[in-house]
C-alpha cells in the first residue's frame, strides 16, 4: 500500500501542468487571451496561464541585438575582471614568497639605491677631475693669450673633448637618477601592497642617506 502511494505521488509531481490559455498585449495596447500564439506574442512577451486563470510562467520578449552585444560586452568585462583577479593573486602569492613584511621589501630597495647612487658618486669624481683638467688648459689658453699667441689647436680640442665627457657622464648621472626613480616607484607599489597583504605598516623610509650626499654634489657641478 505504501508503495501504492508513493508512486502515486511521484507520477503526480512529475505530471506536467498543462497550459490552457496565453495572455499578451497586442501593439496598440489590448490585452487578448488565446489558447494560440501568434508572431506578434511572441515578439513581445506574453503570460502562460493555467486552467484556473492563473499566470504559471512569464515568458519575456526576446533580446534585442543591442541587448545581445551588450550582454557579449558584459561577460567579455566579466572575463576580464577575473582574469585581473586571478594575476593579482598570482602576483600577491610570488611577493610573499619574497618579503614576509614591507620593511623587507624596503631593505631590497636601499640595497638598489645605494648601488645606483654609488655608481652616481663614482661618476661625480670623475667630472671633478675633469673640471681640474679644464681648469689647468683654461689657465694655459689663457697665459698663451696673454702672451700674445694663439691657443694650439690641440689645447682647444682637449678642451672640447673633456667638456664632451663631462656632459656625456651628466647624461649618465641623469640615465642613472632616473633609473632609481623608477625602481623606487616599483618597490613603493610593492611596499603598498605588502602593507595591505600583511597588515603591518612599513617603518624604514624610503630613501638613503647617499642618495641626499650624491644629489648635493650634483647640485655644486659646473660650479
Amino acid at each position: 500500500m505504501y508503495r501504492w502511494l508513493l508512486t502515486a505521488l511521484c507520477l503526480t509531481l512529475a505530471a506536467p501542468v498543462t497550459a490552457e490559455m496565453y495572455r499578451y498585449e497586442t501593439e496598440d495596447g489590448k490585452t487578448v487571451m488565446s489558447n494560440t500564439l501568434p508572431q506578434e506574442a511572441l515578439q513581445q512577451g506574453y503570460e502562460v496561464l493555467n486552467t484556473s486563470g492563473r499566470v504559471i510562467e512569464t515568458v519575456p520578449p526576446p533580446p534585442t541585438e543591442e541587448e545581445l552585444a551588450e550582454r557579449r560586452r558584459e561577460r567579455e568585462r566579466q572575463k576580464k575582471l577575473e582574469q585581473k583577479r586571478e594575476a593579482q593573486k598570482k602576483r600577491d602569492r610570488q611577493l610573499l614568497r619574497q618579503y614576509s613584511a614591507p620593511d623587507d621589501a624596503v631593505r631590497a630597495l636601499h640595497r638598489k639605491l645605494r648601488e645606483r647612487f654609488g655608481t652616481v658618486r663614482l661618476k661625480l669624481a670623475n667630472i671633478r677631475n675633469i673640471e681640474g683638467q679644464i681648469k689647468n688648459l683654461q689657465n694655459r689658453a689663457a697665459n698663451q693669450e696673454r702672451a700674445g699667441r694663439e691657443v694650439a689647436d690641440s689645447l682647444r680640442q682637449k678642451l672640447e673633448r673633456l667638456r664632451a665627457e663631462k656632459a656625456a657622464l651628466l647624461n649618465e648621472i641623469q640615465n642613472e637618477i632616473d633609473e632609481a626613480e623608477t625602481t623606487r616607484a616599483d618597490y613603493r607599489d610593492r611596499v603598498e601592497r605588502l602593507e595591505t597583504l600583511t597588515d603591518k605598516d612599513r617603518t624604514l623610509p624610503l630613501t638613503i642617506p647617499e642618495e641626499e650626499t650624491a644629489r648635493e654634489e650634483l647640485a655644486t657641478v659646473g660650479k
